[in-house]
This record gives C-alpha cells, sequence and structure tokens, in this order.
C-alpha cells in the first residue's frame, strides 16, 4: 500500500465506523388488546407485570481507512 500524497510505503489499514441505524419495532395491536384483556380480567393484577418494550435492531456501518504514518493522509478503500 502505497500513500498518493506522499508516496510512503508506512501505512496502516483500520476501519472506522461511518454511522448507526437504530430500527424500533413495538409490539402489535393484538398485543395491546390482549394485554387489556387481561388486566380487565385480573382486577388490575397485571398492570404489576412491567409493560413489554418491543425489538429494536442497530445497524453498524463501517469503512475501511488507510492513514499513512508519516504525512497523517487518510484514505478509503
Amino acid at each position: 500500500m502505497v500513500c498518493p500524497k506522499c508516496q510512503s510505503n508506512n501505512v496502516m489499514v483500520t476501519t472506522e465506523t461511518t454511522g448507526m441505524h437504530t430500527r424500533n419495532r413495538g409490539r402489535g395491536c393484538l398485543w395491546g388488546i390482549g394485554r387489556l384483556c387481561l388486566i380487565v380480567c385480573t382486577c388490575g393484577l397485571w398492570l404489576l407485570i412491567g409493560k413489554s418494550k418491543g425489538k429494536s435492531n442497530t445497524k453498524v456501518n463501517n469503512k475501511t481507512v488507510c492513514i499513512c504514518q508519516n504525512c497523517g493522509n487518510k484514505w478509503y478503500i
């Protein structure tokens, strides 16, 4: 690997996080209706059990980066 700026061979290759995206998915309407029915049938005792948050997926975007150790130039592969 050669630096395009100073033509040095002293180059370090690493990964860099460029962004993150989180997608939240809650429970459906049937879950809410079922929970409401259980609350009514148990005279409110079902409220002692915490509400479910649902699921979330996080996607991380990474890029490969080269950094010259002599001049500090940085470029993406």
